[in-house]
């Protein structure tokens, strides 16, 4: 989730597609946009900072520190533009209800896994509403789910292994990436056209949203696809649930008009990741046989977690 204690935020998204008001969140305010001629071309920037990798950028990214405090601080900066952008779309924000109660247990459940627990001992949990089907996480300790990933998934299972694709991104460092690239954008552009300021540029809402909302690398993703599947199956649940949503939510691509989730938006494909969890999950049969793992629908149809009750299936 050490020195610093940074709490896990969890955002849950709920209801209709166009919907966000903080109940008991401060309204956050827009963040001021870095003027135009600021910066001559910014997508070319972001291109450069987080498209295909350079030998000399990955030595100047190796040399980057962050903090704890830096990471807190920048997640902060990235979640207030978040929320910003949410209210613009009126999407309402709560942090009570049974789906918010549901998954701050599911996240409690696979939390304690993490090597990296400690860092974030505190889960809060927010609920919004959005009928799409979609899980994000930020620097810091924030993770975003859609309710409309409980109205996709057919289990507990499914679900449980989506809170943990998104914990493994905290869990690896995988935001320290990004935050590395912008604090050497920060340093690259330091002395960059008249009137640009790189403090402005990154306080820019577009800007943070441009970089928290792309898909993580390849790579990344298929890491956390395979912690999520560790971890459910170390607690019990069936990772074949999450591969099967995989698999379903790719099959609607076509068929359906709302957006592609971000955690199938990056290569391998839908089908891809859901022969590899299959495979992982044939292995780690054999290295722990476990003939009877949990699927948990009923749960999922009650928004009860099975630390508070285990169905019989």
């Amino acid at each position: 989730m050490p020195v610093l204690r940074t709490p896990l935020v969890v955002l849950i998204l709920t209801g209709s597609a166009t919907c966000c008001c903080a109940s008991t969140l401060p309204a956050a305010e827009p963040l001021p946009e870095a003027a135009d001629e600021a910066f001559p071309d910014p997508q070319e920037m972001f291109d450069r900072l987080f498209g295909k990798e350079r030998e000399e950028d990955k030595k100047a990214l190796a040399e980057i520190e962050v903090s704890r405090r830096e990471e807190r601080q920048m997640g902060e900066r990235a979640v207030r533009a978040y929320l910003a952008q949410l209210k613009r779309q009126k999407i309402r924000v709560v942090t009570r209800g049974k789906d918010a109660d549901y998954l701050r247990g599911l996240v409690e459940t696979i939390r304690p896994l993490m090597t990296n627990s400690k860092r974030y001992p505190r889960i809060q949990v927010y609920l919004a509403q959005s009928s799409r089907c979609d899980a994000r996480s930020f620097p810091g300790g924030t993770l975003v789910f859609f309710r409309g990933l409980l109205e996709s998934a057919q289990s507990e299972a499914a679900v449980v292994g989506i809170v943990g694709h998104e914990l493994a991104h905290l869990d690896r460092g995988h935001h320290l990436d990004r935050l590395r690239r912008v604090k050497l954008a920060q340093q690259t552009f330091s002395e960059g056209p008249k009137g640009f300021s790189p403090e402005r540029f990154f306080r820019s809402g577009s800007t943070m949203m441009q970089i928290w909302t792309r898909p993580f690398r390849p790579e990344f993703e298929a890491e956390a696809d395979r912690d999520g599947a560790r971890w459910a199956y170390a607690a019990g649940y069936d990772p074949r649930e999450t591969a099967r949503l995989f698999l379903q939510l790719g099959g609607r691509r076509k068929d359906l008009p709302v957006p592609i989730p971000d955690f199938l938006r990056s290569h391998p494909a839908p089908e891809g990741r859901h022969r590899a969890i299959m495979d992982l999950y044939d292995k780690l049969q054999q290295e722990k046989p476990q003939p009877k793992l949990y699927i948990g629908k009923e749960n999922l149809r009650r928004r009860v977690t099975r630390a508070r009750h285990e169905f019989k299936e």
